[in-house]
């Protein structure tokens, strides 16, 4: 990136530590096998993130709405993930949280934010 993409990133994440709220990104596993009582023992990775939570506009990408009765469903949030420092991409079926005291499965990944290809953002579509 050049150096005014650099700075342009740094003041983004740094804004998003000021202003967003701490959670945890996990992420389910393949799970493995224990010998001693022949079953699958799941596996989670977990992840520290900085993040901001926005109410769901209520339209996905194509248009359709996303309402019941003329309301925005209100166990729907999104929630923008800072990348500095995330070793992974999120995706649907991954869950963040504690958020607004519950913990929020993705649903879906919009397009992140980026400079000079970078991303800064992860634009998250998550449900209670």
């Amino acid at each position: 990136m050049s150096a005014q993409a650099d700075r342009l990133a740094a003041k983004s994440l740094a804004l998003v530590k000021r202003y967003g709220q701490q959670a945890t990104l996990t992420r389910p596993g393949p799970g493995a096998y224990d010998v001693a009582t022949a079953k699958v023992v799941a596996s989670t990775a977990a992840y520290p993130v900085q993040v901001l939570v926005q109410a769901e506009s209520g339209q996905d990408k194509e248009g359709d709405s996303l309402t019941d009765g003329g309301t925005t469903r209100a166990d729907r949030r999104k929630v923008l993930v800072a990348a500095g420092g995330l070793p992974v991409v999120p995706e649907p079926g991954d869950t963040v949280g504690p958020l607004e005291g519950r913990t929020w499965r993705v649903l879906r990944t919009d397009p992140p934010t980026q400079l000079g290809g970078t991303p800064i953002l992860f634009n998250l579509r998550v449900s209670a």
